[in-house]
């Protein structure tokens, strides 16, 4: 596994000149403001990438919190890994809100730095100014990558047991040396004015700073010991990570043009090696901490995807309400080649974006119960206080259906697309207020979106009914997303009859209240899966099935369930005697485990003594085909039978062997 870090300004200047020469990517831009005036007071924009390489995805990922491309003009979200074919182009944080006091609209938005940028690298300070400095910045301009293996290996050779023979020739990787467990930047022997814990780290001596030398590692949760359903410590996720911190105080919001909230967020991004679904995933943790002094109401946070399934042209997408999860699949049964960018061809698969965790709703002092006067969850009366926002009922979200007091979470509460271009209505914003429509689900022009069409009012295929979730299909049976009006029909964009096209999407979680010092957390998964028939959606039947297996392992704290590892297996010949040794190595998930011991056994049966039970309904053989394994031993094969022509309700017999 080899993780790919290149740093460089002259990237920058190059991606400015791309930007000019590729309109038809990035759509228009109405700024006045570009690069050079961007970084004209502070800090550069970011520089540094690194790749998520731990299973079967390939994605490229920059310290200023932009993902999924190479800052120029290519796709780098590969999947599967080697095939040169790219699920995804873009990935960005959209976070706005109005300031309590006087109403003015802070923005902080990403794109593709065209003109300019709202997001740099370092932490912020902690007295109240949320300032930065350009020495600051360029200092955490880098993106550290760290294994889960690397972390077991350091504590079991530098700390338990430096003489396990596994531990022969061990040297302490550089990035256990150097994590930044602390500020960088110190004076005088002491830290400056930032947050004195950083990156996460197992403090062993409980000094409250980063030593590798005291035992001190990257802080994975090697024991299963942290409950993250009540505990909010922070800790690393994945067999494989990148961490960094970034910011958007660094310097003048080029991207949205807006007034800066002073927002501190540390992020990994992280995999699972696994032989299931999950090594088709990538997963997003962020932490988002309000350095500032105002007091954000109506605040929202998003998530936007340019998400170019192979061929950008001829995209669909769509959402699913009780999964909160985005999607997009092809326009039809076939992903051609398009602009040097090669499609997936037949039977092309769907990818999403799952908004596991969003902020923490507003205090109320109460352990939040399902309330029908609350206009912004709809007036929907069938649901108990036990059901709110369970799955079963389709509704989304994390905390409101246990006993725990303000413990609740948006899961996405808003979804939207747009197109590439510079229309007047759904297409590419450019504005501070045009990014804050889009999460709160209106459109540029300060339309609200409605249901059905395109979503925009007045135009063909739409209703007067205010929506909240576009492209819902059928994931909405209790109408969440209408306020509880039944609009009489599912929408997607094959039942609206729409074009494919270049399509872009957000997801938000809000409104809610951001206060200063308030810290939020926003947890994402990207799935990709993919169908072998036809049409388009089956791949997104897939997707969602296999979105599911990654819910569970949010709900079980990101922990695969592996199970244990093989033993050693050494066999020593004697007369007419094998004795087997099994043994466990140090390294292994179960070494020094207590275990009880279960002696086999061959039964012995005749053939008539065979038991065979069945329902009369189903036609069981009573004798299987007999395999002839030579000198007069034989093997009994299994079978499986179909019941009532459903192979879904199978039964697998299966035979012993006789001698």
């Amino acid at each position: 596994m080899k993780s790919l870090v290149f740093s460089s300004l002259m990237m920058f200047v190059g991606t400015a000149w791309a930007y000019k020469h590729t309109p038809d990517k990035y759509g228009a831009s109405d700024k006045s403001n570009g690069p050079d005036k961007a970084v004209s007071a502070g800090c550069l924009p970011p520089s540094t990438s690194a790749e998520l390489n731990v299973n079967n995805v390939r994605a490229l990922i920059h310290s200023g919190g932009d993902m999924w491309w190479d800052l120029i003009q290519n796709a780098r979200y590969e999947v599967p890994k080697g095939s040169g074919r790219h699920a995804l182009f873009l990935g960005t944080l959209w976070i706005g809100g109005r300031d309590a006091q006087t109403q003015t609209l802070r923005v902080a938005a990403q794109r593709y730095r065209a003109g300019g940028v709202d997001f740099w690298t370092g932490p912020l300070d902690v007295l109240g100014t949320a300032s930065i400095d350009a020495e600051t910045c360029a200092l955490y301009d880098k993106i550290w990558s760290v294994s889960r293996q690397q972390v077991e290996m350091f504590r079991l050779c530098n700390c338990i047991d430096p003489d396990d023979p596994a531990c022969d020739g061990y040297t302490v990787p550089e990035v256990i040396k150097k994590w930044p467990g602390n500020p960088i930047i110190q004076a005088n022997g002491q830290h400056l004015n930032m947050d004195q814990i950083l990156a996460p780290f197992a403090d062993v001596n409980n000094d409250g700073v980063y030593n590798w030398q005291d035992c001190d590692y990257p802080f994975y949760d090697l024991d299963n010991n942290i409950d993250c359903r009540t505990d909010r410590s922070a800790y690393l996720y994945g067999d494989f990570t990148l961490w960094w911190v970034f910011n958007d105080k660094g310097n003048v919001h080029g991207e949205s043009g807006s007034a800066p909230i002073g927002m501190e967020i540390r992020a990994q991004a992280f995999g699972f090696n696994t032989n299931d679904e999950i090594n088709n995933m990538t997963f997003y943790n962020y932490q988002l901490i309000n350095r500032g002094t105002t007091t954000l109401a109506s605040c929202y946070f998003g998530v936007n995807t340019d998400a170019d399934l192979g061929c950008h042209s001829d995209d669909y997408v769509g959402c699913d309400v009780g999964r909160g999860f985005g999607y997009v699949y092809n326009g039809d049964c076939y992903d051609e080649n398009c602009s040097g960018v090669l499609g997936y061809g037949n039977n092309p698969p769907a990818v999403g974006v799952d908004f596991f965790l969003g902020p923490y709703l507003d205090s109320n002092g109460v352990a939040e119960v399902w309330d029908p006067g609350n206009p912004d969850f709809g007036a929907i009366t069938s649901l108990t206080d036990t059901t709110r926002f369970s799955d079963a009922f389709g509704i989304n979200g994390v905390g409101f259906d246990d006993t725990i007091i303000d413990n609740e979470r948006y899961g996405m509460r808003r979804f939207v697309y747009y197109n590439n271009g510079g229309c007047p209505t759904n297409c590419d914003p450019s504005t501070g207020p045009q990014y804050y429509n889009y999460v709160r689900a209106f459109w540029k022009d300060a339309s609200r979106m409605v249901f059905g069409g395109n979503g925009v009012p007045g135009t063909q295929g739409t209703t007067t009914t205010v929506a909240d979730f576009m492209f819902p299909g059928d994931s909405d049976p209790l109408n969440w997303g209408t306020k509880g009006i039944n609009p009489g029909f599912e929408w997607t964009e094959v039942q609206a009859a729409n074009q494919p096209g270049d399509r872009r999407f957000v997801q938000s979680a809000g409104p809610f209240t951001l206060k200063p010092g308030a810290v939020n957390d926003l947890v994402l998964g990207v799935v990709w899966a993919r169908a072998s028939t036809c049409p388009a959606f089956e791949s997104v039947l897939k997707v969602r099935k296999a979105d599911d297996k990654a819910q569970s392992l949010f709900e079980n704290c990101f922990r695969v369930l592996n199970g244990p590892d093989a033993p050693d297996l050494n066999i020593q010949e004697l007369n007419r005697e094998l004795i087997l040794f099994l043994t466990n190595k140090s390294t292994s998930n179960n070494y020094l485990n207590e275990y009880a011991e279960l002696n086999y056994f061959i039964p012995e049966f005749e053939e008539s003594t065979i038991p065979i039970t069945h329902d009369t309904t189903i036609y069981v053989p009573a004798w299987l085909n007999v395999v002839d394994m030579g000198g007069g031993n034989s093997m009994w094969v299994y079978n499986t039978q179909v019941i009532n022509g459903n192979p879904a309700d199978s039964i697998i017999f299966l035979y012993d062997a006789s001698a």
